[in-house]
């Protein structure tokens, strides 16, 4: 049966990304406003702070409704200094959640620039083995998941961490003999939990491992039921996920054996803990008055024992997030520090004069997710003004060709030359700006019409539009349509040979020196084949072209036409010289006449 049913399915590291832990301080040089990261960390620092302050004056509060003859001047600074205190502390939380909540989009902005920055630097190649999807969730669900997490709840980390280290030291600055014992408990329950963790954690990754196997069996199964049926196999292939039913039950008891004994454990020591603490709270306080020690410095030790237990139990309760936003992490800084083979940022020649001629010397190439050459020994010449048909059978190299020429690859053998020039010698954006494209399916994208047009030239006038268009020979239709040139494409019902229009009309305004035209016409019908011929023949003319084509009206003028096979080339001359030879390029007319 298909081995591939058996491959575990839906892992949150489903891009084999490698945690480090260090991802956040990697994260943290991509974040333009660093001031604003470091001001939330100070201000999360002070919020968890204050509350213990606010502790401080309620256990003078209660120290000095404890004496015997106070003041009404005593009391009532006493209860002064609590109100300025619970009013500075909202203060303080509005200001942090503020921050907090004004930080998150501000970093998100910082760090999706540079991601989409960091895509756009990546060799096609990147995008063939790359599905879609994935990209789309690293620069939306990976780079949210992250900042809701790593940001957000790092801060709050910050917060209950100051407030637990903080509980910790008041509690031994105001009565350090029962906070002794008291701190070491907590410290003891916290070790529990974070060991109990890591052990749940395993046992939680061996179970979904196996569920996923479970689960993968059972797909193989109803997917081939009809097999299965047919040798009469139903009762073995139950008991096959009967035993991967069993694996995954195990691994849960054991599961629930370990969190039982973290739980039962933490609640045993809890309640030792605040039996010890009353104890030795009360024998401190009635047997040992010499210690000197007040019904205040009860208040506040109960309440900084109590925010400092609290401030633990939260940052062990964002261990599973943090988890989840290093994966995250992990993940986007995958793409962060990838280097591309072909960088366009990089430097290179630029040409003084550009002829057009090119050429391929004994050049190979093979895509790194197939083990075939895609083209082996490839040598040709298209001389300045030339127009070249490559015809042959789907999958010899024709369109292959077209992208080595735009060095979208780096070849394996062999040199590309232009004018003479090696192209890997060239900057790449240069390289790309000698080409103007036209491919098989009309690429347009969300906008206007003219932003469409104006695509291969930012900078292009209207008049200059107009004019690519009236050659590509779309202006006429494009003046039919509701808001002409500043109609939107989406909001329009273009035809198949209107939209390869616009694309030629594009590629009309770049006016670039070389024209790559990769089966141009090859799903229109005969009436807008004609009127994307007319303008590729307008278009082309003292152009170097290169056209892919199957249908022999498209390649039959061109000045020479080169016939691949195996991704070289087999044949080469005129249509009346290969006609002449009665080789591949015969068969391919007769094939077509038939």
């Amino acid at each position: 049966m298909a081995e591939t049913f058996f491959k575990p399915h839906g892992s949150l590291d489903d891009d084999n990304v490698k945690v480090t832990g260090k991802e956040f301080w990697k994260i943290m040089k991509y974040f333009n406003r660093k001031w604003l990261l470091v001001s939330a960390i100070l201000l999360a620092m002070i919020a968890g702070a204050s509350p213990l302050v606010m502790n401080f004056f309620m256990g003078d509060l209660m120290n000095t409704l404890g004496k015997p003859n106070f003041t009404n001047a005593e009391l009532n600074s006493a209860i002064v200094k609590v109100i300025y205190c619970v009013l500075a502390l909202n203060l303080i939380m509005v200001i942090n959640f503020s921050l907090r909540a004004f930080s998150n989009p501000e970093f998100m902005h910082d760090l999706r620039y540079y991601l989409y920055k960091q895509l756009m630097r990546q060799d096609i190649s990147y995008f063939d083995k790359t599905p879609t999807g994935i990209l789309i969730g690293r620069l939306s669900q990976d780079v949210t998941l992250l900042f809701q997490i790593y940001i957000d709840k790092m801060l709050m980390a910050v917060q209950d961490l100051t407030q637990a280290f903080g509980g910790l030291v008041l509690s031994f600055v105001v009565m350090w003999h029962v906070a002794l014992p008291v701190t070491g408990i907590i410290i003891l329950c916290a070790i529990i939990y974070y060991i109990g963790d890591k052990i749940i954690d395993k046992l939680w990754d061996e179970f979904n491992k196996n569920s996923s196997t479970a689960t993968s069996k059972a797909e193989e199964v109803i997917t081939s039921f009809r097999t299965i049926k047919s040798f009469d196999n139903e009762m073995k292939e139950a008991k096959l996920y009967g035993e991967a039913l069993d694996s995954v039950d195990a691994v849960f008891h054991k599961t629930s054996i370990a969190q039982g004994i973290k739980d039962a454990s933490i609640w045993v020591l809890i309640h030792l803990m605040i039996a010890g603490f009353l104890y030795l709270a009360s024998y401190f306080i009635i047997d040992r008055p010499d210690m000197g020690y007040q019904s205040g410095d009860i208040l506040i030790l109960i309440l900084s024992l109590i925010f400092s237990a609290i401030g633990i139990s939260l940052c062990l309760s964002l261990s599973d997030d943090f988890k989840k936003a290093r994966v995250s992490a992990a993940k986007v800084l995958k793409i962060l520090e990838l280097e591309p083979e072909v960088d366009q940022e990089q430097g290179g020649k630029e040409l003084k004069e550009v002829q057009g001629r090119i050429e391929f010397k004994n050049v190979g190439f093979r895509y790194k997710t197939r083990e075939d050459w895609a083209v082996r020994n490839l040598s040709f010449v298209v001389e300045p003004g030339q127009t070249v048909a490559l015809i042959g059978e789907s999958g010899c190299g024709k369109s292959t060709t077209l992208q080595l020429i735009q060095r979208f690859y780096e070849i394996q053998e062999g040199q590309i030359l232009i004018d003479g020039v090696d192209i890997q010698t060239l900057n790449p954006k240069y390289l790309r700006s000698l080409i103007s494209i036209v491919p098989q399916g009309p690429v347009l994208f969300s906008m206007s019409v003219k932003d469409n047009i104006r695509f291969s030239k930012s900078k292009a006038t209207d008049d200059e539009i107009a004019e690519a268009a009236r050659i590509g020979n779309a202006h006429n239709f494009i003046m039919e349509m509701p808001d002409n040139y500043e109609s939107k494409v989406q909001q329009t019902s273009l035809s198949g040979g209107q939209k390869q229009r616009i694309c030629i009309s594009r590629a009309i305004l770049a006016n670039a020196p070389i024209l790559l035209l990769d089966e141009a016409t090859a799903a229109l019908d005969t009436e807008s084949e004609q009127l994307v011929q007319q303008s590729l023949e307008t278009f082309r003319h003292g152009k170097t072209a290169i056209l892919v084509a199957h249908r022999l009206a498209t390649v039959i003028h061109a000045d020479r036409i080169l016939v691949f096979k195996d991704g070289h080339v087999a044949e080469e001359g005129t249509h009346k010289d290969l006609m002449a030879k009665n080789g591949l390029y015969a068969d391919l007319v007769k094939y077509q006449l038939q």
